[in-house]
């Protein structure tokens, strides 16, 4: 019984150490207490801010760009892969259009998929740091753009 009551103990401080979600204007995401979003770029066409751990181990990168006849999901991907000198852009499967990559910016592992939001917006999330753990993955999942 002592084994139960202070598992249930362990897993109500790990649920505590989680803040609300976080409103970052156009998106929300789950994150845990102390995390950060600056602001970077905004303008008619594209809002892009960063989420970071306190540490920064993790970083999100996360935009919002108006499509148009030039700037398809294919081709916002082509172009955010081609900064990023990533060589394994790939078409992921699943409903919609999205793509993905990896590629090493300024010595960081970084993982990005590019998707459509709806049929006006397109969106970009890129992780900088272990984008394989837990908690990035977490935090990934969580983000929901706003309309």
């Amino acid at each position: 019984m002592k084994k139960l009551l202070a598992l249930v103990f362990v897993l109500a401080m790990a649920a505590m150490a989680w803040a609300a979600p976080l409103d970052c204007g156009y998106f929300t995401a789950d994150v845990p207490e102390g995390w950060t979003f600056e602001m970077v770029q905004q303008d008619d066409n594209s809002v892009t801010g960063v989420l970071k751990a306190p540490d920064n181990t993790l970083a999100f990168t996360v935009s919002a760009l108006k499509a148009s006849e030039q700037l398809t999901v294919k081709t916002a991907a082509e172009q955010f892969a081609q900064a990023h000198g990533a060589t394994g852009l790939a078409k992921m499967d699943g409903e919609g259009e999205s793509y993905e990559y990896t590629a090493t910016v300024n010595n960081a592992p970084v993982y990005a998929q590019i998707f459509a939001i709806d049929d006006t917006a397109i969106g970009y999330i890129a992780v900088a740091g272990d984008h394989e753990s837990e908690l990035a993955t977490n935090v990934f999942n969580s983000i929901e753009f706003k309309e």
